[in-house]
């Protein structure tokens, strides 16, 4: 047999089984086996975990979505679409590209950190799942109907964390976005953030407070506007609430206000009323 034939067939060997596999194997072995030992059953969750590890999704998915969600906001300049007409120009985020660099970098390995951890956990509770379930197989062992459910429940963590990475990629996105928009609009002189609240869209789930905060203003403690006394808070500071995004798969916004003629007259004080009757 030639070198190739035989890689080909060396290949074909070292084939690492998929989890479904192993899982299923596993399964088989305690169905006609029963509970035989604790060394068996050390070695099977050692395969079942390599297995799992093998299948959990990396964190370049995230990486690449994060990086995508700068480059709109930040190379092409879309942080500034979504500002008004008297809101920062391109000179100021070109003059926080810096800091909006380090603000992805925090995101990226935020979602890492997060991703690995979701990992692990998915990996654990399913082995949790596994050896409860052989340590309770009964001595008249189960029916094909309990093997297929099992093999369903001790499966579920593994594939779920597909769909967690995604949601942690999009939630850690969100924040990325919030954030970079916060500061643009701090360093272009925004006095306060109006509050919009998604809970109008369907199948989001909302916080009940978020959903309170909507359409309300909050001002942005010292700011040029309250340091000449020209308004005060009805509803507060900014700081004093957590942020637009800042909360686990919080996808509100908050929008920039930065003239005191903008915002509703009881936020003026008397001297603001002077100033705008005045102008």
């Amino acid at each position: 047999m030639s070198n190739q034939k035989k890689g080909a067939g060396n290949k074909r060997k070292s084939k690492s089984k998929t989890f479904y596999q192993v899982l299923t194997d596993a399964v088989n072995y305690y169905v006609e086996n029963g509970w035989d030992s604790q060394r068996s059953l050390t070695e099977w969750s050692r395969k079942l975990r390599v297995a799992a590890s093998r299948e959990m999704p990396s964190d370049d998915a995230a990486k690449k979505h994060l990086t995508s969600v700068y480059r709109r906001l930040v190379i092409d300049g879309g942080a500034l679409r979504d500002q008004p007409a008297d809101g920062p120009k391109k000179v100021t985020l070109d003059k926080l590209k810096p800091e909006f660099r380090k603000e992805l970098d925090k995101r990226i390995f935020a979602s890492a950190n997060l991703i690995e951890l979701n990992r692990s956990q998915a990996v654990e509770k399913t082995l949790q799942r596994f050896q409860g379930w052989v340590s309770s197989i009964p001595p008249d062992g189960v029916s094909d109907f309990d093997k297929r459910q099992h093999k369903s429940i001790f499966g579920k963590s593994v594939q779920d964390i597909d769909f967690i990475s995604r949601r942690v990629a999009i939630d850690q996105g969100h924040k990325l976005a919030s954030n970079v928009k916060y500061l643009l609009s701090i360093q272009g002189g925004a006095i306060a953030f109006r509050w919009h609240s998604n809970y109008r869209r369907p199948g989001y789930n909302f916080r009940p407070d978020h959903k309170d905060r909507d359409d309300k203003i909050y001002l942005v403690r010292g700011s040029w506007a309250v340091e000449q006394g020209l308004i005060v808070p009805v509803y507060g500071y900014y700081d004093e609430i957590t942020a637009a995004g800042e909360e686990v798969y919080c996808s509100c916004q908050v929008f920039p206000i930065y003239a005191p003629q903008k915002l509703p007259i009881e936020f003026l004080t008397e001297k603001g009323k002077r100033e705008f009757n005045r102008a």
